[in-house]
């Protein structure tokens, strides 16, 4: 279940906050995107490439730009109790490289990303692999560096 596989706790912004407020919470918790939110559900999504194209790139203040502004509306978001593969078709059919997890109820509870999806499949296949080549009697096959 993607509750159990994803980001705890999210790195979250209300959309008063300035853009540059934004930008400084992302630079301390090292994080690409933020989930924008209103009573604990996720209004919208603000990341890195949004304040370079939206704000810098068209000359607008970040001090005084607030993220209501410039955030995407209305993110896609998946429910906790969905599994991996729901999400991977979620995040394709949407075109978008994150996702909020939500609770039943549409509460916030993480976020998962096609990075995070990526590293557990490569993760799980290597196990697979693994299994395979024992079963087979077979060694491994070790890639090139």
């Amino acid at each position: 279940m993607i509750g159990q596989v994803c980001t705890k706790p999210v790195v979250t912004v209300s959309p008063g906050a300035t853009v540059q407020e934004a930008a400084r919470l992302m630079q301390r918790k090292n994080v690409g995107a933020l989930v924008v939110v209103g009573s604990s559900r996720p209004q919208g999504i603000l990341t890195d490439r949004d304040i370079a194209m939206a704000v810098v790139a068209e000359g607008r203040d970040p001090a005084t730009l607030s993220v209501g502004a410039v955030m995407r509306k209305n993110p896609a978001v998946i429910r906790e109790d969905r599994g991996i593969f729901d999400a991977i078709k979620l995040l394709s059919a949407k075109g978008v490289r994150r996702l909020p997890v939500v609770s039943r109820t549409g509460k916030l509870t993480g976020i998962i990303a096609l990075d995070d999806l990526l590293m557990l499949l490569g993760t799980e296949m290597g196990h697979v692999s693994h299994a395979l080549s024992r079963g087979l009697g077979r060694p491994r096959l070790a890639l090139a560096s």
